[in-house]
């Protein structure tokens, strides 16, 4: 079984190359309301851009801006509002790694006589889990936010009320299904998940568990999304992977105790990143400070490691810590889509709970399918085996291609 352990470790980390992780599919716009016009902002990350692929184009932004053309309308009365000549769709600047477009379009009626419907539909055709947040600003009224995803690209506006409990209302639930469709669309967070109750845990200890990641990824988010701690992001996202590892790891070693070889093996990879950054060859995201603490790090904890019950205990306290670290995974897809400023804490605390209700929602299937396999104890235990190595491959694959960026990708 060790053996087979080994070889399915090395294929997922083969083929993690087609696994899309962390890098969630996702846009952000903001309009602005003023008598007949509706004056557009929209941004989007560049490296989603490279999803739209057109053939003799080597610019994003004229990839960008094509796309936007055939894939944004604003219809009023079942009439397409056209765009206004010299306000046609435009690249504005934006910050590193994004890209900014500006357009205006103008109807016929009066908007607060006749609210018009948004039509979004860029890059559901390339990803079908994209998630764009709009934001609707009319001068005098509360702001109005608007999720759109692949089944629902059309929303009509309401621009009736003026409520500022209502806005804030209808904030927190925006965002609380934005944060379900983050974790849910979160490959990595999902497999982090899924990897701890690969042990398959009492409910005591499940509890315990989950407890101790929701507890550290929600310091962090708040943290990171109040801008009191400013995260490397790169650097986040390969911990992400190295978190996935070492937990898998850990269920291997648990089941066939095969400690030493995996001390063995955490030795070989986080040294050879050690020296690739002493030599100035190749420089990962991690520093060499972070590798020698990791490398201290897994080699003490797998140490303590060789009985299930001191896992349950050890395993609370391990999910603080990643959980930690995936906070701030969770709070960069937050700050991607743009933050209603006015409306900061009940975004943050919807976000933070839609992150839990689909994290709870994918622990109560897989929960429901384990009880259902209680009596085939020994096929569910070479499942877990398996699919331990399996996430130990991707978690692998992630940690390396991630910490290197470019230079592997």
């Amino acid at each position: 079984m060790k053996s087979l352990n080994a070889w399915f470790i090395v294929i997922a980390a083969l083929l993690s190359g087609v696994v899309e992780g962390h890098n969630r599919s996702q846009s952000f716009s903001l309009w602005t309301l003023d008598s007949q016009q509706l004056q557009m902002l929209y941004t989007v990350p560049s490296r989603e851009i490279t999803r739209l692929k057109q053939s003799n184009v080597s610019s994003l932004e004229v990839i960008l801006i094509n796309s936007l053309k055939s894939k944004i309308k604003v219809i009023q009365d079942a009439n397409e509002c056209p765009l206004l000549a010299s306000y046609n769709f435009q690249i504005l600047p934006s910050k590193p790694g994004y890209l900014r477009v500006t357009a205006r379009f103008e109807c016929p009626l009066i908007l607060d006589r006749s609210p018009p419907e948004l039509l979004i539909g860029s890059f559901f055709d390339v990803s079908s889990s994209h998630v764009h947040y709009a934001q609707i600003v009319n001068p005098g009224r509360a702001p109005m936010d608007y999720l759109f995803t692949e089944d629902r690209q059309r929303q009509a506006v309401e621009l009736g009320g003026n409520s500022s409990s209502g806005s804030l209302a209808q904030a927190l639930a925006t965002h609380v299904q934005l944060g379900v469709l983050h974790i849910l669309a979160g490959i990595d967070h999902l497999i982090f998940v899924l990897a701890l109750l690969l042990l398959l845990p009492s409910r005591r200890a499940l509890i315990w568990m989950i407890s101790g990641f929701t507890l550290g990824h929600s310091v962090t988010l708040s943290l990171a999304v109040l801008g009191w701690v400013v995260p490397d992001i790169i650097a986040i996202e390969a911990l992400i992977g190295f978190s996935i590892a070492l937990v898998s790891a850990e269920n291997i070693m648990l089941r066939n105790g095969s400690n030493r070889g995996i001390g063995i093996a955490a030795v070989a990879l986080l040294g050879a990143m050690m020296l690739l950054s002493m030599s100035e060859l190749y420089k990962p995201a991690i520093s060499l400070v972070s590798l020698v603490g990791l490398l201290i790090f897994t080699l003490s904890y797998l140490s303590l490691v060789d009985r299930s019950y001191v896992t349950m205990q050890l395993r609370p306290f391990l999910c603080i810590a990643f959980g930690l670290i995936h906070g701030f995974g969770f709070a960069s897809g937050f700050v991607d889509v743009g933050l209603p400023t006015d409306r900061l804490w009940s975004a943050l605390l919807g976000f933070n709970l839609g992150v839990e209700l689909g994290q709870l929602m994918v622990i109560g299937i897989v929960w429901v399918v384990y009880l259902g396999l209680a009596n085939y104890r020994l096929a569910t235990a070479y499942a877990a085996e398996l699919c331990s190595a399996l996430f130990c491959g991707i978690g692998l694959y992630w940690f390396v291609v991630r910490s290197y960026g470019s230079m592997l990708s």
